[in-house]
């Protein structure tokens, strides 16, 4: 068994405060911090003090308290030496061993969501696809989810071109990319490669963008349903990546 490492408890209590501060929307009143943090106020206010004399919290003129130079210094830092791309493909092994499904990792270029990186199953099947393949927007998961939390300005140039070289489905594809914005997720059946369906969600980061797409594919067709068991495990693994690169507080999925 391992032993549980001993810590300094009043260093993780103090850390309760940092973390009710993160989860509102702007500075707090002592009391209603206190209270989030489920200390008493005067225990809050000297745990307080000493983060204001460190600079991990501030004191506006107000009274209400919020994050300091330090915390910002420490969350810059921590968001530059963060790899989404490298954390995202170290965490698809795992979805594979539970799902049984095939992973793909897509990045959004100047031609639409394309395929960097692939985590196969014990299940293997033939597809033309491969790393660097550039999949179709309107008829695939992965275009659909990343189209839903990416601004305009960025899918307008690939949109507009793959609207023109093919005909699609406009209607079914805007139905898609809704409930994409609902759900973080979207779904095709055999529309892309014949045969194969698919499952895609989203990985955000702090502007709640799409930094990048995982997508999960397999010859069973009842994986395009959106009640499929592998859609929650996929989603919640994208939602924990998400909140480690600091998207603000997902909401439930509808």
């Amino acid at each position: 068994m391992v032993k549980k490492r001993r810590g300094i408890q009043s260093a993780e209590t103090g850390v309760r405060l940092l973390e009710a501060l993160e989860r509102a929307n702007g500075p707090l009143a002592l009391k209603d911090l206190s209270a989030r943090a489920d200390l008493d106020p005067s225990s809050a206010h000297r745990y307080l003090a000493s983060f204001v004399r460190c600079g991990l919290v501030r004191q506006d003129p107000d009274a209400r308290y919020d994050f300091g130079p330090l915390a910002m210094r420490i969350g810059l830092a921590a968001m530059q030496r963060l790899d989404p791309i490298q954390l995202t493909e170290r965490a698809m092994p795992d979805l594979v061993a539970q799902t049984g499904y095939t992973a793909l990792l897509s990045v959004w270029s100047n031609r639409g969501p394309t395929v960097v990186h692939w985590q196969r199953s014990k299940n293997p099947f033939t597809t033309n696809l491969a790393l660097g393949s550039v999949l179709p927007i309107f008829r695939s998961a992965t275009g659909a989810v990343m189209v839903a939390f990416l601004p305009s300005t960025v899918t307008a140039e690939a949109l507009a071109a793959e609207g023109r070289r093919e005909n699609v489905d406009r209607e079914a594809f805007t139905r898609a990319v809704e409930r994409a914005k609902r759900t973080r997720l979207a779904y095709v059946d055999s529309s892309v490669i014949p045969g194969l369906s698919a499952i895609s969600s989203p990985v955000l980061d702090w502007n709640g963008e799409a930094l990048a797409a995982v997508t999960l594919i397999g010859t069973d067709p009842e994986l395009a349903k959106p009640n499929h068991p592998a859609a929650p495990v996929l989603r919640n693994l994208c939602d924990r990546l998400s909140r480690d690169f600091g998207t603000p507080e997902l909401r439930p999925a509808a």
